[in-house]
């Protein structure tokens, strides 16, 4: 039994506590935000305050790599999500792999009360962690054995693990013990995002259940999110140097856009807004490593979790999906770290490197190429799509899945995360038909589903749909 701390009590540090109890362990989780309401769905969207978590009410998928975690650690959270008004929706007919759609603080708010309802989990609430508690050591490394609160309360364990996401503190923490800080590798997503919820109107059904419904366009994104309840949101993405952006902020014109996008328009019919678009910026792809640049550990007893240890683009929706197998592998690891502190920081940084680090890296990929796109699509231009293998195979996926049955299973595996890059490289049949179709299309781009960045200017600026192009006709895909 490994007496746990766990410091931050969101979608990661819930998750974490809940599996490492669940195999025995001791866990105190330090949250400086309340508990979740009583009351409905709608109570944990309008009343759960959440300023810790910046992103709490923009919109999310939950991946059908989420799911098969909690199938594995806590099937009755499953239940309990579905009885809450959430909807799994399988991959696949014969697969029991599901994407789960639902609100962000309704997700969250069913971990969490399995979490509070465990046995051997202990919530702290209100408490705001200032700092680490050393002693001693782990083999000649400085050696973490708690943390101290506001208010100078101290709690002590065997492991402690900053599940504080994307904000950490860690990098000051260690800092104000003479330690070093966390190597970090970090990439600035570039872009400003705008999210506003709605409820179908009576009698209506949602248009598609899929997940991803994503309309990029060159200058910005449009994203729809199927929630839980009859609820879904409706997300905007665009660059944080475009001059115009704050003008999505006005619910007239977040609408006028949208009606503009197919994709997005479908959604508008149905439903009704439930609320203002909300805004959210400064968003990174970030990894932060308990390592120095020879992947040497300065410190034991401590460990990186969720966002606070690997964040990516959140427009994929991989967030949740990466903590609850990074909360897996962590109540694997806390097995012996009782013992042995710097054997768990190693094997868990390695793992951190070979599953989350991997996504990380094709995060940065994708982004990089994307920032081109962005950047030109503000001119009114279209970006030389990028070269490199890995944006080519995607690219030609998407052009693909729309007519090939085999690539689009794969698509929908890879995003869902149940498939990695390289397990796709090694299908043969998906990699030899998308590699056949590179030989005759060696820089395929997926045709633009909406306005053009002139019509985009005249409808935030006051223009109307109709003002637009008849029809407002797509380009062909440039390959």
């Amino acid at each position: 039994m490994t007496d746990v701390i766990v410091i931050g009590g969101g979608l990661a540090g819930s998750a974490a506590a809940l599996f490492a109890a669940r195999r025995g362990h001791r866990v105190t989780v330090l949250e400086s935000g309340e508990p979740p309401p009583d009351g409905s769905p709608d109570d944990d969207v309008l009343r759960w305050r959440r300023p810790e978590v910046p992103h709490a009410r923009q919109g999310h998928a939950f991946l059908a790599l989420a799911t098969k975690v909690l199938s594995e650690e806590a099937p009755d959270v499953l239940t309990a999500l579905a009885a809450r008004g959430a909807v799994p929706v399988p991959l696949q007919d014969d697969r029991p792999d599901a994407t789960v759609l639902s609100r962000r603080l309704v997700y969250e708010g069913v971990l969490r009360r399995a979490a509070l309802a465990e046995a051997g989990v202990d919530f702290v609430h209100g408490t705001r962690v200032t700092g680490l508690r050393l002693s001693g050591d782990a083999r000649g490394i400085p050696r973490v054995v708690g943390v101290r609160a506001a208010g100078r309360e101290e709690f002590r364990g065997d492991l402690v693990v900053d599940a504080s996401g994307r904000r950490s503190r860690v990098a000051r923490w260690l800092s104000d013990l003479s330690l070093p800080v966390p190597g970090e590798t970090a990439q600035p997503c570039g872009f400003f995002y705008l999210t506003r919820h709605y409820r179908l109107r009576p009698g209506r059904r949602f248009p598609s259940t899929t997940v991803p419904q994503v309309a990029e366009l060159d200058y910005a994104t449009a994203l729809v999110f199927p929630g839980d309840n009859d609820t879904f949101q409706l997300s905007v993405t665009v660059a944080v140097s475009d001059p115009l952006r704050h003008r999505l902020r006005d619910p007239d014109t977040f609408t006028r856009f949208l009606s503009a996008v197919p994709r997005t328009a479908a959604w508008l019919d149905c439903g009704e807004p439930i609320d203002d678009p909300a805004p959210m910026g400064n968003i990174e792809n970030r990894w932060r490593r308990l390592l120095d640049a020879r992947d040497r550990p300065f410190v034991a007893g401590l460990v990186l979790l969720g966002d606070a240890a690997v964040q990516t683009n959140p427009t994929f929706g991989r967030g949740t999906s990466l903590a609850f197998s990074h909360a897996q592998e962590l109540a694997r690891v806390a097995d012996g770290a009782a013992e042995d502190p710097l054997a768990a920081l190693l094997a868990f940084e390695k793992w951190t490197a070979a599953h989350p680090g991997r996504w990380f890296g094709l995060q940065l990929a994708t982004d990089e190429a994307r920032f081109a796109q962005l950047r030109a699509g503000l001119l009114g231009q279209r970006a030389a799509p990028a070269e490199d293998l890995p944006n080519r195979f995607v690219r030609a996926m998407a052009v693909l899945r729309e007519d090939d049955e085999a690539v689009r299973s794969a698509s929908l595996r890879l995003y869902n995360m149940l498939m990695t890059p390289q397990d796709l490289m090694a299908d043969r049949v998906v990699s030899r038909r998308i590699l056949a179709f590179l030989r005759d299309h060696p820089l395929p781009e997926p045709p633009l589903e909406g306005p053009g960045r002139a019509a985009f200017e005249s409808l935030v600026t006051g223009g109307s749909v109709q003002e637009l192009s008849p029809a407002a006709p797509h380009p062909a895909p440039r390959r």
